[in-house]
C-alpha cells in the first residue's frame, strides 16, 4: 500500500511540475505574441505610411510627365518656327519642287517676278 501511495505522489509531483512547466511556458509564448504582434502593426503602420507615399510620388511623377510634354511640344513648336524662319522661302520652294511655275509663285506666294524666276532656277526640276 505504500508504494501504491508513494507512485501516486511521485505521479502527482510529476504532474504538478508539468503544469507549472506549462504555466511558464503558456506566460512566454504570451509574451512573445504580444511582441510581435507589436512588430506586426508597426509593419502596418509603415506599409500604408509607404503607399500613402507611393501615391504621392506617383501624382508628382504625373504632373512632372505632363509639364514635359507640355514643354517637348513648345520645342517642338519652336523648332518648327525656327526651321522656316530659317528658311524664309520654304513653302514656296516646296511649290517650286512640285512644279508652280512663275506665275502660280507670284500670284499665291505674293513674289515679284524676279524672286519667281530665281526660286525656278535654284529648286526647280530640270
Amino acid at each position: 500500500m505504500n508504494e501504491i501511495l508513494l507512485i501516486i505522489i511521485l505521479i502527482v509531483a510529476v504532474i504538478f511540475c508539468a503544469f507549472i512547466w506549462l504555466v511558464f511556458e503558456h506566460r512566454r509564448l504570451k509574451k512573445r505574441l504580444n511582441i510581435l504582434s507589436r512588430y506586426i502593426e508597426q509593419n502596418n503602420k509603415d506599409i500604408a505610411g509607404l503607399c500613402s507615399a507611393a501615391v504621392s510620388v506617383d501624382a508628382r511623377l504625373s504632373d512632372s510627365h505632363d509639364q514635359l510634354k507640355q514643354i517637348a511640344e513648345k520645342v517642338t513648336d519652336f523648332e518648327q518656327y525656327e526651321q522656316q524662319s530659317s528658311q524664309p522661302y520654304h513653302n514656296e520652294i516646296q511649290r517650286v519642287r512640285e512644279g508652280a511655275n512663275a506665275e502660280e509663285l507670284m500670284q499665291q506666294c505674293g513674289l515679284s517676278r524676279d524672286e519667281a524666276v530665281l526660286l525656278i532656277r535654284l529648286h526647280g526640276n530640270n
